[in-house]
């Protein structure tokens, strides 16, 4: 049973409190923290120190702009930027007039990139001005309801602005810092933010976060943190990630803490910045710790000011350097989908467990049996699901109530439905499908098994294998069809991917434009790490086999081949190769 700090009980009683709607919002969270820590270290970002009353009074002239423009509660602005204190700020501001904002994926290009900015139907968007030979590169696919601005935000820089166009530093530049009326009319209920999710089938989709769900996170988060105004937090996932924006931001907001920004996580320069800024809590996922770990030994690794981590997405084996490497205090691993029903924290700290179904005294969802052959979820003789027992694994889904709230996916009403199961153990209730298979433990512990469905994770980011499968069915140059999937790959969390060829007769494929091809139509981690040549296939009959052959050419006659990362191409998969891969020796 974990005991709550008395010091923390004020933020159980704000999560309990929200199951009322009520005026409460990031807006209003910021403005309270500006009047009581206003010359407080919010952000520090590179050089630059931002007080709780500049982050305020900054953001409050992105409120002012967009209302003096006409926008208002309900409408969506789309936000393409880096990490960097501006995000943020235009988050707020849009926040503070219930203007919707939808996060946009930075890695993504081509016709996904026009579309994550489609769905959600935006009135405008900001983009960062690193990012403006990207837009411009989808510009013609891009559709924006009126009054269509194109926003480019320079840093202050001297930087040429296309046609079409208008600097947004030159517009705040002259406005009121002044709170907005507005941030009164903002409730725990209204939608905050677009996010972008693969959910556990089909494309990539925007799923809408109420203020709600931001504020019961931060709260959760700052007291398994045991988070104050002293805390320094080290931030350097995307901000349009659920770790970004809605852990990180979310817990510095409600404890007032200093969060330091990144642009990116840096393996060299992770140490140097903890000792510098004096970092007391890094949020991470798995990988990064990975990376962390596997660097030389030093003999001063244990004499840093870290005391508190919090990671996605971790084997248990790699929190032990982390205890007795670096003399961390607390490492606490938590399970969770960007679609915000429960959030599943191992506040134990049990190695091997990736939450908890309880939350303090709040259950957040079940485990329950699971079909894989039929693809559902078991019922038993009187109509309701089956519970798993401690040592059973199935399929975790979690309750949609008064706190955990399912908005849906944006404009995908078939999506949104399908991820709902009502009547699962009492007439009307309503439970939300992970589509993960976990398995439960003894004290409601629970562990990840793996996915159902045809997404997968690799390098601690969730991948489309449908969308991956579309991308090069996409290419003219001697496929026929192309099925996607996850392989696991030793030592390693997560799957990568792995897709079948099936080829033209009598048409040679176009290695090197294959190479291209996806290269410029998705990010690194989705990209096949192998591939497997077929003459025909039966894709839905034969996935189970396929994934338990994986990559291994003993098992495999058909041609395989691996991406070498350095010489950017695919390259036959030999055994020696094959045993190079396993052993560490090739990284992929």
């Amino acid at each position: 049973m974990i005991k709550t700090n008395p010091d923390m009980q004020k933020y159980m009683d704000k999560i309990l409190s929200l199951k009322q709607e009520q005026v409460m919002s990031l807006g209003s969270e910021l403005e309270e923290r500006a009047a009581k820590l206003a010359d407080n270290a919010a952000i520090i970002y590179q050089d630059q120190t931002i007080s709780y009353g500049e982050l305020n009074g900054m953001s409050n002239r992105y409120a002012h702009f967009f209302q003096a423009q006409g926008f208002k509660k309900g409408d969506v602005v789309a936000l393409l930027m880096e990490n960097r204190p501006e995000y943020l700020m235009a988050v707020i501001g849009l926040s503070k007039l219930g203007v919707i904002v939808s996060l946009i994926n930075t890695v993504i290009r081509g016709e996904r990139l026009a579309h994550a900015i489609n769905i959600s139907e935006a009135r405008a968007v900001i983009i960062g001005h690193e990012m403006i030979d990207v837009y411009n590169s989808i510009i013609n696919g891009v559709r924006l309801k009126s009054p269509a601005k194109v926003l480019v935000e320079t840093q202050g820089l001297a930087i040429n602005i296309p046609n079409g166009m208008e600097s947004l530093n030159a517009l705040l530049e002259p406005l009121s810092t002044n709170n907005p009326e507005t941030t009164s009319s903002v409730s725990s209920e209204d939608v905050f933010i677009y996010m972008e999710t693969a959910g556990s089938s089909g494309l990539r989709k925007a799923v809408a976060i109420p203020h709600k769900r931001w504020l019961i996170m931060g709260c959760q988060f700052t007291m398994v943190g045991e988070m104050n105004p002293d805390s320094v937090l080290y931030m350097c996932v995307p901000l349009y990630y659920n770790m970004g924006l809605n852990v990180c931001f979310s817990s510095m907001i409600i404890s007032g803490c200093t969060m330091v920004i990144r642009k990116k996580f840096s393996v060299s320069n992770f140490w140097p910045e903890i000792n510098k800024y004096k970092v007391s809590h890094f949020n991470a996922v798995g990988e990064m710790l990975r990376y962390i770990a596997d660097q030389p030994v030093k003999p001063d690794d244990g004499e840093n000011p870290l005391k508190y981590v919090l990671v996605n997405s971790v084997r248990g084996d790699q929190t032990i350097p982390w205890y007795q490497r670096f003399g961390i205090k607390r490492f606490t691993e938590v399970y969770g989908t960007t679609e915000g029903v429960g959030t599943f924290i191992n506040e134990a700290e049990i190695s091997g467990m990736c939450g908890n179904l309880n939350f303090r005294a709040l259950r957040q969802g079940e485990v329950v049996a699971y079909d894989s052959e039929n693809e559902q979820i078991l019922r038993g003789e009187d109509g309701w699901a089956v519970k798993c027992m401690p040592g059973q694994s199935g399929v975790l889904i979690g309750e949609i109530n008064e706190l955990n709230k399912f908005l849906g996916y944006v404009n995908e009403p078939e999506a949104t439905e399908a991820k709902i199961i009502r009547n699962v153990f009492l007439p009307g209730d309503q439970y939300y499908n992970t589509g993960d298979i976990l398995q439960l433990h003894d004290g409601d512990d629970i562990s990840f098994v793996d996915r159902t469905g045809d997404t997968y994770r690799w390098k601690s980011k969730t991948v489309s294998a449908i969308q991956v499968g579309d991308v090069l069915n996409k290419f003219f140059g001697g496929i026929d069809e192309a099925y996607v999937y996850g392989v696991k790959m030793p030592g390693m969390e997560g799957r990568c991917g792995m897709a079948v060829l099936v080829l033209l007769e009598d048409v040679p494929l176009d290695w090197k434009g294959l190479v291209d091809h996806i290269n410029r139509r998705m990010p690194q981690h989705a990209r096949p790490v192998f591939i497997r040549i077929c003459e025909e296939i039966d894709f839905k009959r034969m996935k189970s086999k396929l994934q338990k052959e994986g990559f291994d050419p003993s098992l495999i006659k058909d041609p395989l081949y691996f991406f070498d990362p350095e010489k950017n191409a695919y390259l036959q998969l030999t055994m020696e190769k094959y045993e190079d891969i396993v052993a560490g020796r090739i990284r992929l």
